[in-house]
């Protein structure tokens, strides 16, 4: 059983789960004792006046929409890279271009590195 889950990043998303299992222990005998309904299939602890089931709800853990965007832009760069690769080794136009892009993004690390100093 999960005990506690929690968001830990700003592209993660957690849903789901139970809003609260608080029990009242107001010290009465009985009170905190588990049995398990077998009409209804739950876990069901008794809080000094009635049986409760015990709601131990789904929890469903994803990215949230931005990091699932993010992924895709990435995941279809990198096909497009590979196709081109692919490419370049049948088609020497295709070579060539991939050197000047290449060559093109170097200069441009240079230059965006000599107007932030």
């Amino acid at each position: 059983m999960i005990g506690n889950i929690g968001q830990t990043g700003k592209y993660v998303v957690v849903t789901g789960g139970p809003a609260s299992n608080y029990i009242n222990n107001g010290g009465y005998m009985g009170v905190g004792q588990l049995q398990y309904n077998t009409n209804t299939q739950r876990l069901e602890v008794y809080n000094g006046t009635t049986w409760q089931a015990l709601n131990l709800g789904q929890y469903y853990v994803g990215l949230n929409p931005d990091a699932e965007l993010l992924l895709d832009w990435v995941k279809k760069r990198r096909d497009e890279e590979a196709e081109a690769r692919v490419m370049a080794e049948q088609y020497p136009a295709v070579a060539d271009a991939l050197a000047a892009v290449h060559e093109a993004e170097e200069q441009l690390k240079m230059v965006v590195t000599l107007c932030r100093t």
